[in-house]
């Protein structure tokens, strides 16, 4: 094999393949990624048999052939290296790196050895526009578990409703809802559960990305023009979200975003010492956010808004708070209440398709 390429047109691909090889694995061979130069292109894959990648690099084929490398300390180098032509080659059991007077030389494993992370794409189940995958998900891979004892809660519904596609994360103690209307999944079932993890690294992907369903391999593909990103569907049966959507609701108050989250970071410090317990209570169109911490001291922020309906007080986890707040880019939010004990209800004025529910922490009287 030997191969000519820019550093920069494989730098911006570096994080995500340093995010996918595994930083611990009883299988050596998952800490190499596999380089491959073919006649269609030079391609670049790792895996850490959850999720795997494969990207394609534009580059000047002079020799075909395949090699895996330490992938850790490759992403590495590539990183060190000056901005400049780099050439690489095989040899039996080595691959070297030149750049301009750089060289570097890492020990090789056979292609053979490294597992195969795609059996073929299947079928073209949605195409995201340009912008699309950020736009839908940026509010609700946070929603997403991370504990594994329940695989469904670690990923995203795709629900089909008539013309419409439901969007849906949960942990059990928030859910987060996207609506696309007038979008279809072609595929003959109701719905899909993605892992969020997938969706994640997919929100790096630029320009259109398509989304393939292999049924029978139970994988899921999204890929561009440049990059393929493989998973595995998530088996087992996802909560029944709209039952935990409240129907009605006493009081709702509109606040300006960032101004919110700045009050919480300053009551957060000290409510990381108190379960990171914040109570807020709304009355005269002011929302009133308090934590305490014994041996610290209080954090008592007031924030103006716009209220309608009757004043309430609620209690909540200000990290599910802060979480959400800071992944939202729109100026507004509003908060509808019904009570301390149920379920409150996060709205986007200036996206409707889109809401948030955060379970409320009850207090001891």
């Amino acid at each position: 094999m030997k191969v000519e390429f820019l550093i920069e047109n494989i730098e911006k691909f570096l994080p995500l393949i340093s995010k996918i090889i595994p930083v611990h694995s009883q299988i050596p061979i998952l800490s190499n990624i596999l380089l491959e130069a073919t006649k269609q292109g030079f391609y670049i894959s790792t895996t850490n048999l959850e999720i795997g990648a494969r990207i394609k690099v534009p580059a000047k084929i002079e020799e075909v052939g395949a090699a895996t490398v330490p992938g850790k300390q490759f992403t590495e180098a590539l990183s060190s290296l000056p901005k400049d032509k780099v050439y690489i080659s095989s040899e039996k059991d080595s691959l070297k790196v030149k750049c301009r007077n750089n060289v570097i030389t890492f020990q090789t494993i056979a292609k053979e050895e490294f597992p195969n992370i795609l059996e073929q794409k299947g079928e073209k189940a949605y195409t995201f526009s340009e912008g699309e995958i950020g736009e839908v998900f940026e509010k609700l891979t946070l929603a997403a578990s991370l504990d594994d004892s329940r695989p469904e809660l670690t990923g995203v519904l795709f629900a089909q409703k008539d013309n419409a596609i439901d969007f849906v994360a949960t942990d059990g103690f928030r859910l987060s809802l996207k609506k696309k209307r007038k979008g279809k999944i072609l595929l003959n079932q109701e719905s899909l559960i993605l892992p969020a993890r997938l969706i994640i690294e997919a929100m790096s992907l630029l320009g259109e990305t398509s989304l393939y369903i292999y049924k029978k391999g139970n994988q899921v593909v999204l890929e561009n023009e440049e990059t393929l990103i493989v998973g595995r569907l998530i088996n087992g049966e996802f909560p029944n979200y709209e039952r935990v959507i409240p129907a009605s609701f006493k009081t709702t108050i509109t606040l300006d975003v960032q101004e919110f989250l700045q009050k919480l970071r300053l009551t957060s410090i000290f409510a990381r010492d108190a379960a990171n317990i914040v109570k807020i209570s709304v009355s005269d169109s002011k929302v009133k956010m308090i934590a305490r911490s014994s041996g610290v001291g209080e954090g008592e922020m007031v924030l103006e808004g716009e209220q309608e309906g009757e004043d309430n007080e609620i209690a909540f986890n200000i990290k599910f708070l802060v979480d959400l707040l800071k992944n939202i880019q729109e100026k507004t939010i509003t908060i509808e209440l019904s009570s301390p004990v149920e379920p409150a209800t996060f709205r986007i004025p200036e996206d409707p398709d889109f809401l948030h529910i955060i379970m409320p922490v009850r207090l001891q009287e």
